[in-house]
Order: C-alpha cells, then sequence, then structure tokens
C-alpha cells in the first residue's frame, strides 16, 4: 500500500512527477485517458492504467492499493462534480492522502471559470476526511511556448488581452520537483503552498526574449473580442475561449501576483527565473 497514482501522467506537470518519482526508484502508477499515450512516462517502477475522468468505472481499478495520489485534472467544464466522485472513490479505497494541483488565486467566488473551479475543488478535498497537500502554482512559463502563443513570435508579436499586470510566472520543472517533495517526504498534512515564482509584466517578458533571441518582439495589450477571435482560429471550442477569456481578466485585474516562499521551502532553492527559461527555450522563441 504504497503506490503513488499520478492523474493526467501526460500533462505538462504530470509527466515531470512521473519522472522525478521513476528517478527515485517510487512505485509510480499512471493514470492516463489513452494508454497510446503513454510511452513518454514509461520506466521499470511505472505501471500504466486506463484512468478516462468521463468515466467513473475506470477510477477504482486505479486507486487499487493507491496510498497516496497526485491528483491533476485536465481543463474540462465539469471538473468540480469529477473531483466529488473521484474522492469519494479514492476515500472508499482508502486513499492516505491527496496532493492537488491548484492554481494561484483559486477562490470559490471568483469571476474566472477556472480560478472558481479551482475553489470549488480544493474545498471538496478539504472537506473530504482524506489528509491533503494544496499546491497553487501561479503561470507556467511553458504556455508561452505552446498553442498559439508558440505563434505569435515569429511575426514577432505577443498579443495578450493582460494590460500592463504583473502576472506569477513558474517553472514547470519548479513545480513538479515540488510536488515530488511533497509526495516522497512526510509531514504538509492539510497544507496549502502557493508555488510561486517571480512576478513580470508582459512587457518585460518581451523584453528578455528580445535581448536573448538578438530579435525584436513586441508585446501588443489586446480588447478580448480580439483574443477570442484568435483563438478561434486556432480552432479553441467556444467553453474554452470564455474560461481563458475570464482567466485573462483575473490576470489584468492583479488576481495572478503573489510571492510566497513556498516553493524555495520545497525545492530547496530559488525559482527559475524567465531569463533562465527562455534561454533554455531559445531555439524556439527564435524560430
Amino acid at each position: 500500500m504504497n503506490t503513488i497514482l499520478v492523474t493526467c501522467a501526460t500533462s505538462t506537470i504530470g509527466q515531470r512527477v512521473v519522472k522525478n518519482l521513476r528517478n527515485a526508484h517510487i512505485k509510480v502508477r499512471t493514470g492516463v485517458r489513452s494508454l497510446r499515450k503513454s510511452s513518454k512516462i514509461l520506466g521499470d517502477n511505472v505501471e500504466v492504467v486506463t484512468l478516462d475522468f468521463e468515466k467513473p468505472d475506470t477510477y477504482l481499478a486505479a486507486l487499487e492499493g493507491v496510498e497516496k495520489v497526485f491528483f491533476i485534472l485536465p481543463v474540462i467544464p465539469n471538473q468540480v462534480e469529477i473531483t466529488r466522485a473521484f474522492t469519494k472513490a479514492a476515500k472508499n479505497k482508502g486513499v492516505k492522502k491527496i496532493v492537488m494541483l491548484s492554481g494561484l488565486g483559486a477562490d470559490t467566488k471568483s469571476s474566472s471559470d477556472i480560478l472558481r473551479w479551482h475553489g470549488e475543488k480544493e474545498k471538496i478535498i478539504r472537506k473530504s476526511g482524506i489528509h491533503y497537500t494544496i499546491l497553487r502554482p501561479g503561470n507556467f512559463m511553458q504556455n508561452y511556448i505552446v498553442g498559439c502563443y508558440s505563434k505569435m513570435y515569429a511575426n514577432g508579436k505577443l498579443t495578450l488581452p493582460q494590460g500592463d499586470a504583473k502576472i506569477n510566472q513558474v517553472d514547470a520543472n519548479d513545480i513538479a520537483a515540488a510536488a515530488t517533495s511533497v509526495l516522497m517526504n512526510f509531514g504538509h498534512k492539510d497544507r496549502i503552498y502557493s508555488l510561486t515564482g517571480y512576478s513580470y509584466t508582459n512587457m518585460e517578458i518581451v523584453d528578455l526574449i528580445s535581448n536573448i533571441i538578438g530579435k525584436k518582439i513586441e508585446y501588443v495589450d489586446i480588447t478580448e473580442e480580439v483574443a477570442r477571435a484568435k483563438m478561434k482560429k486556432c480552432n479553441v471550442e467556444d467553453w474554452r475561449i470564455d474560461t481563458t477569456i475570464g482567466l485573462h481578466r483575473a490576470c489584468k485585474e492583479g488576481l495572478m501576483e503573489a510571492y510566497s516562499l513556498d516553493l524555495k521551502n520545497l525545492i530547496g532553492k530559488g525559482p527559475t527565473t524567465f531569463a533562465e527559461f527562455a534561454i533554455r527555450h531559445k531555439t524556439i522563441f527564435s524560430s
């Protein structure tokens, strides 16, 4: 009964936590919706099981013999209901601890769908009767190199509806290191940690990128309507556009600026700076 289950194991954070646990020779079970996509998380001490959050009948087998769960959910509109059902199943199977990936600014009263969902999920976990640790990271730096964001640099512009607000930026590697520390070590019972890096405006970010790649990148503060149209061109679903716009609005209102020593205390070093991240991914930013 010492197995750790990592849900959404092929996600940005999930796959990094699996790798960390695998390298530490910890027995880890990885929950994935499609076994075809599991090749990047395979290892000698890694067990891969089907875990489809839209199919509750996959929960019990995934949770069999599990002591701890690193609980990540994809961005889906029914994630609060899924959290309720999954947590109930975890309690029934005798899970001792849930480490939940939430988000900075989580609040049941937030006007942002994503932040409100995070707040409601936290409430379910906290009232479940299972010991918990909740991790609230800032904005993933990796968001700047995936999806529609990554296509902007070729045109020399980063276009976002976030004004000149400072937004906390944290490297996914640091988040995964903190989660791994919590999963592998005693303590952290019934705690909430804010995993923050440094805060930057988007103007500061494009200046950093420009200096590193030797090419001028411009930040353009666009309206929500323009942002919505751009996401439609990327074939983003309407509900996902709405939730993303809500998160952009929260950023613009300053709700994503914060600083805590929690991350440094958990990983034993200062957080990655955006300059360090940009140097590491110079090829992507230069393309």
